[in-house]
């Protein structure tokens, strides 16, 4: 679950440069996304047959949601 409550869906995943595969999982609610690294009792075919997305760090995430964030307070400053 994320913060607002919501349920998280797996939309993708993608492979660290180590070789761990992770899953990358969005919130229905809030659209946050979260990365989680695959369990021994995933199933691994599933997680293979996910769409392969580009791999990111947790960094470059935040990077991306700062400029949505500033991104959206200018959109409503051109709307006020």
């Amino acid at each position: 679950m994320s913060a607002c409550g919501g349920s998280m869906d797996p939309i993708g995943g993608f492979q660290r440069r180590n070789g761990e595969f992770v899953l990358v999982h969005r919130c229905l609610e809030c659209g946050l996304e979260r990365f989680n690294r695959i369990a021994a009792d995933d199933d691994f075919d599933l997680v293979l047959g996910l769409p392969s997305l580009p791999s990111l760090t947790s960094s470059e995430v935040k990077a991306q949601r700062l400029e949505e964030e500033v991104g959206e307070e200018s959109d409503r400053s051109l709307i006020a």
